[in-house]
């Protein structure tokens, strides 16, 4: 005769949902990044358009769409978003308010390097005169993960460390609007310093082969489940 495992039942009718679910949700997730790399490289081949032209309330249109514009950066006021990392160094993303016809454009300058401590900010110069520039469109998706808290900005609040590309943050540490979405530089830009950026962070195929595994991990729990889930009593 044999005994009924009430316990791992129980584990089971728990955890294999669970397993299941998370399969399918990196096989979502694979999708969406094939989507987006899809969008990117349609829209990187398209010649930019003026940036009086973006219709910045059609955000699914203007993501990852390239753009051109002239203006001149603001020199004395500059983000710095924090905890960027570039080939395992530490550093910043480098966002330069760029003032413009259409208004104030907020443009990642691309990485740049820590300084020997958190005290010591990079050099973030930048020319004062005017600029034509041509850069990306960035939309963040999804929640936007924050790694630390903002920073008191003492004394000198300028370059300012950010957390996030909190556009109503920004726009309230400038006293005065900005455009909703900043825009990444292309190659050889003024005012660029390091490209760090890519469309997506996670390969598709690193979401499918995470699916396998958690689909594996399923099959495996009902293997354990069928071959215990009844034992004879011992003697």
């Amino acid at each position: 005769m044999r005994h009924f495992n009430w316990k791992l039942t129980l584990f089971t009718v728990l955890l294999l949902p669970l397993l299941v679910y998370l399969g399918f949700w990196q096989l979502q997730r694979e999708q969406e990044k094939r989507e987006t790399q899809l969008s990117y490289d349609l829209k990187a081949a398209q010649a930019p358009v003026p940036l009086a032209q973006i219709d910045w309330q059609a955000v699914e249109d203007i993501a990852w769409r390239r753009i051109e514009t002239t203006g001149r950066y603001d020199n004395d006021r500059q983000f710095l978003l924090d905890n960027r990392i570039n080939q395992g160094r530490v550093g910043y993303e480098l966002i330069t308010p760029l003032q413009t016809d259409s208004g104030l454009l907020l443009v990642n300058r691309g990485w740049i390097a820590q300084g020997p401590d958190r005290q010591t900010l990079p050099d973030v110069s930048v020319t004062d005169e005017g600029v034509s520039i041509r850069g990306t469109v960035y939309v963040p998706g999804g929640d936007i993960m924050v790694l630390g808290e903002e920073e008191p900005a003492g004394d000198n609040p300028w370059p300012r460390v950010i957390q996030s590309l909190d556009m109503a943050q920004m726009s309230a540490l400038l006293d005065e609007p900005v455009l909703p979405y900043s825009v990444r530089l292309d190659a050889g830009a003024p005012g660029l310093r390091q490209i760090n950026w890519q469309p997506v962070t996670l390969s598709p195929e690193t979401h499918r082969a995470y699916a396998v595994q958690w689909f594996f991990m399923a099959v495996v729990l009902v293997i354990l489940f069928l071959l215990f889930s009844f034992r004879r009593p011992e003697n």
